[in-house]
């Protein structure tokens, strides 16, 4: 079974240090394994107990696959493609699964959004499970 990512080392985090979200890294240190997380971020080193990883600690892993607002670019006019869109009916933007073909989106159940739509994302689905042998 493999650890958590809290203590997995060298796994990049965000560490919450003097009232600000900080960028840093997992380290090993004294009591790793007991419940102690260290965190060497840009300020120096920063450790606290387990019990408040969930208050001072999150995952900061690159977002690969961005939002594109729809005035910057729409996927090539040959190119379908199954999306993420935010979109706004009305007055408050939601996000949706649909898909684009030749420059034009649509719901998932095929038909055509009607309202505008303001950014879109490239929906993929993660690797299958495979197990170890």
């Amino acid at each position: 079974m493999s650890k958590p990512w809290y203590y997995t080392i060298g796994y990049p985090v965000k560490v919450l240090y003097e009232g600000a979200w900080r960028n840093g890294i997992i380290c090993n240190g004294y009591r790793h394994e007991d419940g102690i997380i260290n965190t060497m971020t840009e300020v120096g080193p920063v450790g606290f107990g387990a019990a408040r990883r969930e208050e001072f600690l999150k995952p900061n892993m690159p977002d690969d696959n961005p939002w594109i607002p729809t005035k910057e670019r729409l996927p090539k006019d040959s190119e379908y493609a199954r999306v993420y869109m935010t979109i706004k009916p009305y007055t408050n933007p939601g996000t949706i699964k649909g898909c684009i073909s030749n420059g034009k989106f649509y719901y998932a159940n095929g038909k055509p959004v009607q309202c505008p739509v303001l950014a879109w994302k490239y929906l993929r689905y993660p690797k299958p499970y495979k197990e170890e042998s």
